[in-house]
């Protein structure tokens, strides 16, 4: 008796359509899986830069506010011989300019004039090599931090206010000295408020007493 071997039909390969599909949904949860690993790394990118702005910003102020603790009630002189108070907001120009007279440089130059500029992007501090400012030339320039990018700037309301005691209580001026105030007689602020308004973080303020 003869048998005759069919052949086996149940088994057949993958169809060019289906194919296609498996490859488009692949693709598609390839896209998917990059665009998220992107945010991912986007935001540990940004949150990388604001703890750093954060680190900087807590550096310079406790540089600010050690400088605002050591200031000492002398008069001093300009390039000009005429008095200057050992605190002072000068007037004018874009930025403002915290000018001040504190102790604690050490070597044979107990003294030493110093000043806190608010700029476009952050705050640079300035030093001269005494109290008298005979050489213009001799001030030096150290940029503190950048506290925005390079596309941004700080806020119009970032600036230097003082608190001071009046028969009233205490209150806060944008200026000293105090119009009208003798250079010579001397005389101190309470304190000295910083505000930044630092795009992405708000605004920033600290309170620092003077001549502590």
């Amino acid at each position: 008796m003869i048998h005759i071997q069919r052949p086996v039909t149940g088994q057949r390969g993958f169809t060019l359509l289906e194919m296609l599909i498996a490859m488009a949904v692949f693709a598609v949860m390839s896209l998917v899986a990059y665009q998220g690993l992107r945010a991912v790394l986007t935001a540990d990118h940004v949150t990388r830069e604001q703890a750093q702005r954060l680190a900087d910003l807590q550096v310079t102020l406790s540089v600010l506010e050690r400088d605002l603790a050591q200031v000492v009630d002398v008069t001093v002189r300009d390039e000009f011989g005429d008095p200057l108070p050992p605190l002072r907001l000068r007037a004018g120009g874009e930025h403002q300019l915290l000018e001040l007279v504190r102790g604690g440089a050490g070597g044979e130059q107990r003294l030493r004039r110093t000043a806190w500029q608010i700029t476009e992007r952050g705050l640079e501090r300035r030093l001269w090599p005494g109290v008298d400012i005979v050489d213009v030339q001799s001030m030096r320039v150290r940029p503190f931090a950048d506290l925005v990018d390079e596309q941004q700037q700080l806020g119009m309301d970032s600036s230097f206010q003082f608190v001071v005691r009046t028969a009233s209580g205490l209150e806060r001026v944008d200026a000293w000295p105090l119009p009208d105030a003798d250079p010579e007689a001397g005389g101190l602020p309470m304190a000295v408020e910083l505000v930044l308004d630092i795009p992405g973080l708000g605004e920033v303020r600290r309170l620092m007493p003077v001549g502590l």
